[in-house]
């Protein structure tokens, strides 16, 4: 089998260290097609060093170093921040009670917490104790504390909303309600914090959120123009959310200052190992999150913290009133220099959506930065051999019917899928209820549009049900007016006859479980999920591993991650931020250390370019799923923690 067409190669930026240049001015590949009249991205590719971050072990404690390294400041851009939060856990990390004095109670044991618990619930008698051990591990809220009084200025940007945060507490201590998985001595200890830094000049911790004219004038419209229904626009409207997760250190120093692009959030329930254990752990130990979590940072080096800070400062500025960017300003790209020791050398670049910001270039019914939206749509037009995304929802349209056109126009510029192979779309996204939440609708619709309904039988079913509903009223209509008619009867009542006959036929297999798929010429597409494997005993219900990820690499060449997920609030709502390189021996290793992860070495391959191994891996990846698939109805070890999409919701929520 022959490589594909040379037409359809993307071009590949491989970096030369000694002749690497601080800024690109061209604009890149992945940003440069298709674009409507006017756009230009908020930023450029620049010279760095990248490093992604595969899970919160990995991810927060290259955080937790690069804090305790700290010697001038720290600023964090979070979605939620929880002080208790170990980002190092292990049998060196002492429990939490140690940094409580406890005077009023007797010593806390595994037998008596919950009820000492209960019979505390609302009196906190608890206070902290001001520790610090640099010897210990610490919670992130006693790191940041010591390293100001060591005289770093740590400021954290966080976003608050009292009503978003029923669902999941974004700030515990600083909100009431305690968080979701945050135990007693946790909520003594936030909550302490949070009164102890009031008196701090070198911690200030900043909430924010959007103004009626963010909702009303820029963001309801956003959502209705890129193809949401009123309702979805009306909802999602009334509660934006700042979903972006950055850290910076010691930027006014840039011979020391480095950065973090995250997915993760600052909570709890975010940290995880590669291994995805099936049991919790006390939450100074290991993972302790109701399930397993799966996500992916990054962290970066040289001039684009340039554009990290840009975002930081503009949020810190206009939630604060202070003038940061001005204090900054001098600060330039030619001052920041990459640090190999950190990562590896690529031109990246830094892609937002931000519904409080106007873009740079006018552009026709955009009101608002939705770069992100324009890199996901553009990116797909360059894959000639696989799309490969991890992200927690699956559910904007735009991008399925985006990717089916990238192939059809290769089909129509000659590609050949016999000769060429087809390109491959491989997912891996939740199929759970707390996963899929409100967007249910929509997830049917991406699954549906790239020819998998089956995998959500139930709603399948019902789409069947009323397109046959549909057709009935269809011909109907037509033999109502034949009958009127003294002359020619309507020329496509046989037609409507015919199609009718083929909907019943095919609503006739749905009800028997079988559904006839979407072939879509040139494109094959796996949608799967995750499940815990080790710690798993057998006769035990199968446990999902919930995906938190934001990722999407191309042709092992590719790679973008950050907070933005593959939803329309993400694309035009939210603030998210994202991080793209065309790196590709990072994008390549980063994608055999997923797929070993997820397959157990059983569907991957060294080089994902050749459409041989990537063929022979998506045909292992169907056996795996096969596979586990007979292995979950008798609650037997599954073999890989890859399986199959499966929803069988009944729902048509409409939200995201």
């Amino acid at each position: 089998m022959s490589q594909p067409l040379a037409k359809h190669k993307p071009r590949q930026h491989n970096v030369d260290p000694s002749q690497h240049q601080t800024t690109r001015t061209s604009t890149p590949w992945f940003l440069a097609d298709n674009n409507p009249p006017g756009y230009k991205p908020e930023f450029h590719e620049v010279n760095a060093t990248f490093e992604p971050l595969i899970n919160g072990e990995r991810a927060f404690g290259a955080i937790y170093d690069a804090i305790l390294a700290a010697k001038y400041s720290v600023d964090i851009v979070c979605w939620g921040f929880q002080p208790s939060m170990y980002f190092k856990r292990g049998a060196g990390a002492p429990p939490i009670q140690y940094y409580l004095q406890q005077p009023q109670l007797p010593p806390l044991t595994a037998d008596n917490i919950d009820k000492i618990a209960d019979d505390m619930a609302g009196k906190l008698p608890f206070t902290r104790r001001k520790l610090h051990p640099k010897d210990k591990i610490m919670p992130i809220g006693e790191l940041l504390e010591m390293k100001s009084l060591e005289g770093v200025k740590v400021r954290i940007l966080t976003w608050n909303d009292p009503i978003s945060q029923i669902p999941e507490v974004m700030n515990p201590g600083y909100n009431v309600k305690r968080g979701d998985n945050e135990n007693f001595l946790q909520e003594c200890y936030d909550i302490g914090w949070h009164q102890d830094i009031r008196a701090n000049k070198n911690i200030q911790f900043r909430t924010r959120h959007f103004d009626d004219i963010d909702k009303n004038a820029y963001i309801l419209p956003n959502l209705v123009r890129n193809g949401a229904s009123t309702m979805h626009a009306a909802a999602t409207s009334k509660f934006p959310s700042h979903h972006q997760k950055t850290v910076l250190i010691d930027y006014e120093h840039p011979e020391s200052a480095l950065g973090f692009v995250m997915g993760h959030n600052m909570l709890d329930a975010y940290w995880d190992r590669d291994d995805h254990h099936y049991v919790q752990q006390e939450p100074h130990l290991g993972r302790n999150g109701a399930t397993a979590r799966h996500d992916i940072s990054s962290r970066l080096t040289g001039p684009v913290l340039v554009h990290i800070n840009h975002n930081f400062v503009a949020g810190w500025d206009k939630a604060t009133g202070e003038n940061l960017t001005g204090k900054r300003a001098h600060l330039e790209l030619k001052h920041f220099t990459p640090r190999p020791s950190l990562g590896s050398r690529a031109m990246a670049q830094i892609a937002r959506t931000q519904s409080q910001t106007r873009p740079k270039g006018k552009v026709k019914d955009e009101l608002t930065v939705q770069d992100i939206k324009h890199l996901y749509l553009n990116a797909v037009n360059h894959a000639c051999q696989y799309i490969y995304i991890e992200n927690q929802y699956f559910r904007w349209v735009n991008f399925a019917e985006a990717t089916k056109q990238a192939v059809k126009n290769q089909l129509a510029f000659g590609r050949d899928p016999g000769q060429h192979g087809p390109v491959y779309l491989m997912v891996v996204t939740n199929d759970n209820a707390e996963g899929m939440g409100l967007g249910v609708k929509n997830t049917y619709k991406m699954l549906d549009a790239l020819g998998k309904r089956s995998q959500m039988p139930t709603l399948a079913r019902s789409s069947i049900n009323e397109q046959v509903k549909q057709a009935e009223r269809e011909v109907q209509i037509g033999e109502n007016q034949n009958a009127k008619r003294t002359s020619q009867p309507l020329s496509d009542l046989p037609e409507r006859r015919k199609k009718l006959a083929a909907l019943k036929q095919e609503q006739a297999e749905a009800n028997q479980g079988k559904f006839v798929e979407g072939e879509i010429p040139g494109l094959k597409t796996h949608v799967c999920s995750l499940v815990s494997m080790t710690g798993y005993q057998p006769g035990q219900p199968w446990q999902y591993v919930y995906i938190h990820a934001k990722l999407m690499m191309i042709d092992d060449t590719f790679m973008t991650l950050g907070s933005a997920n593959i939803n329309l609030r993400s694309m035009v709502c939210d603030s998210e931020i994202n991080v793209c390189h065309c790196q590709p021996e990072i994008t390549r290793a980063a994608r055999q250390h997923l797929w070993n992860m997820h397959t157990v070495g059983q569907g991957n391959t060294a080089d994902a370019t050749k459409p041989k191994q990537l063929a022979a891996v998506y045909q292992q990846w169907d056996k795996i799923m096969n596979k586990n698939a007979d292995r979950r109805k008798v609650k037997q070890p599954p073999i890989a923690p890859l399986v199959k999409f499966s929803n069988d919701t009944s729902s048509t929520k409409d939200l995201d």
